[in-house]
């Protein structure tokens, strides 16, 4: 049986021992906390990261570590957000804050990771997210996996003395099925892959 959460160069897990310390570090590379589409009101301490990853009762979230399968490093982090079972549908956040870890691939191979998640495991119908216009590396990494541009927040994002729109992004996951594998499976045979 193939892992749900193995990719072709990234495995999703659990939050480790040290992984909150990496992070809170983490948030001071360059460029991370400019590119994240909501106010970073204050910077996260290894607590704060902890409950994230492990709140008990929510049932409306899913955060995993991105590590590397090479050598089980950390890269980043990914989650589900605003799960909603009903309408079949959650948010999607990611970050891979090392500035050495992006352009290698890891970005692309998470989000297809956590989409099979999304659309294999939960059998949620559509996955959203928002991502600055200025964040060409994430738009780009967006499209490869299918994402399609929705709707656009005009002069939402401030820097440098700039307004810049917030693209709106969602993949629904027959999108993905078809960009991912070529193909859309059938309801009874889309699990098993």
């Amino acid at each position: 049986m193939k892992s749900v959460v193995q990719g072709q160069l990234v495995h999703l897990t659990e939050m480790r021992d040290g992984d909150a310390e990496w992070l809170q570090d983490t948030q001071w590379e360059p460029g991370l906390l400019r590119n994240l589409s909501a106010d970073a009101l204050h910077p996260w301490t290894a607590a704060e990261y902890t409950e994230l990853a492990a709140d008990p009762d929510s049932d409306d979230k899913f955060f995993f570590m991105v590590r590397a399968n090479a050598d089980d490093g950390l890269l980043g982090w990914v989650i589900l957000d605003e799960i909603q079972l009903k309408n079949r549908r959650a948010e999607l956040g990611i970050a891979l804050p090392v500035a050495s870890d992006r352009g290698q691939g890891y970005g692309v191979d998470a989000l297809n990771t956590v989409l099979s998640f999304a659309f294999n495991e939960l059998g949620l119908h559509k996955v959203t997210l928002d991502v600055n216009a200025n964040n060409q590396a994430a738009l780009r990494a967006y499209a490869a996996v299918g994402f399609v541009r929705e709707g656009i927040n005009r002069e939402a994002v401030y820097q440098d003395g700039q307004w810049f729109d917030l693209y709106q992004f969602g993949i629904l996951a027959k999108e993905w099925w078809t960009v991912s594998r070529g193909t859309i499976p059938d309801e009874n045979t889309a699990a098993d892959n």
